[in-house]
């Protein structure tokens, strides 16, 4: 816990966090009140489905551009102007909801998942390049980690308690003033202002990103880190459509179960971020590999669960899982990465979290559609298994070729 406080003593950690939080309970809060405008609007789950990809799914897209494009600006810069920003569209979204068409909304709620993709990826670069010089970097990434469990938590809390008393405009206003706090608190941190030696390459957007990727290609680790993330996601999120089905008609357990098993899972994610704030210092590969290990299971028992109870149980899980792997998977890319490529890579980190949930959805909502919600629960669990046991077979074999590599070169250095 020493460690946690001395990041709490770094100025520009202090902001950079307190923002992020701000940044995520807000992205929560205003899909809640955007998924009501547009509901009702139209009553129709395309477009619903529509304004998922116009918040999640797009901005994984353009969103590594953006990021190449604002490449060495420092931080302090990119992202009050992000806050500010999201501040207004949120303003005007209060203003005009219930008086234009949905088009306009979802495209308007476009830009503004952009600009919220372009501020995480900042926040999360900036916050490794100034923790690593500290040695702080894990408890860093552990407190963002508890803080994006508490935004989750928050989020619709106050997101669904806001909606209920004063409807959607009012949310999307108070949305909005949350991020000109944060705009505020950014700007008024000089640190932050400095600029940094991440992404001081020139050249086009395009260039920058292919160099990107030449980079982590040629990064063994780096390579199954970023992509066995984005498959990981893929499978994380096969369930999210499927839920509610899985906890009214094949546990027949109503809207109260579907709730329990979303709360179950919430606490366990809870717990799990608890957990990885005192085993900061010990996260590694195989930390991944459990912490991945713990959904599958908890899959693969919710699919055969005989009753809430044990689905709850299995959720809780679940969710501990949940709570330590995305910040072991983080901490063990920003501590090997260079400097140089921080942003774009933390981007294409992003990127991966942002569409591979999309493609988990639609096959979640097929398999649920041809089979069963349980079929959905089975193909994630059994999906995460092979991941984990294709990551644990490379690692090992990597190790032998190491091993082959190093016996040689003494047998060569020995008969000189």
């Amino acid at each position: 816990m020493a460690g946690m406080r001395a990041t709490w003593r770094v100025p520009e950690f202090r902001a950079l966090l307190i923002s992020y939080v701000i940044n995520r309970a807000g992205d929560v809060f205003g899909a809640l009140a955007l998924a009501v405008v547009v509901l009702g609007a139209t009553r129709s789950a395309i477009a619903i489905a529509a304004l998922f990809l116009a918040t999640q799914f797009l901005p994984g897209l353009v969103g590594p551009f953006l990021i190449a494009r604002a490449g060495a600006r420092p931080a302090g810069r990119i992202l009050p102007v992000c806050y500010l920003a999201e501040a207004c569209l949120f303003l005007v979204l209060a203003a005009v909801c219930g008086h234009v068409g949905v088009a306009l909304i979802v495209t308007l709620a476009f830009v503004d998942g952009t600009l919220a993709f372009a501020a995480r990826s900042v926040t999360r670069a900036t916050t490794a390049s100034t923790l690593i010089p500290r040695k702080l970097m894990p408890e860093g990434k552990a407190a963002f980690n508890l803080a994006l469990a508490a935004a989750t938590v928050a989020g619709p809390a106050l997101g669904g308690a806001v909606l209920a008393l004063l409807g959607p405009a009012a949310a999307l206003a108070a949305d909005g003033g949350s991020f000109l706090v944060a705009a505020i608190l950014i700007a008024w941190t000089p640190g932050l202002r400095t600029r940094s030696e991440s992404d001081s390459s020139r050249g086009s957007s395009s260039r920058q990103l292919r160099a990107s990727w030449r980079y982590v290609a040629g990064h063994a680790t780096l390579r199954v880190l970023i992509f066995g993330e984005g498959i990981a996601f893929m499978f994380f999120y096969l369930v999210v459509p499927v839920t509610v089905v899985y906890a009214t008609r094949s546990l027949h357990a109503g809207p109260a179960g579907y709730a329990a098993v979303l709360a179950s899972w919430g606490a366990g994610a809870v717990i799990g971020s608890s957990m990885h704030v005192r085993l900061a210092r010990r996260v590694g590969h195989a930390t991944i590999l459990i912490s991945t290990a713990a959904v599958a299971v908890a899959y693969l028992g919710t699919a055969l669960a005989p009753s809430l109870l044990v689905a709850c149980a299995w959720s809780l899980l679940g969710g501990i899982g949940n709570g330590t792997q995305w910040a072991s998977v983080e901490t063990a890319v920003h501590q090997l990465v260079d400097e140089r490529f921080r942003l774009r890579v933390a981007a294409m980190l992003e990127s991966m979290a942002a569409m591979a949930p999309g493609v988990g959805i639609v096959l979640g909502g097929a398999l649920s559609a041809l089979f069963s919600p349980r079929a959905a629960y089975l193909a994630a669990g059994l999906g995460l298994v092979v991941l984990i046991t294709a990551a644990a077979l490379g690692r090992v074999l990597r190790r032998v070729d190491l091993d082959r590599v190093a016996r040689i070169e003494h047998g060569h250095a020995a008969a000189g």
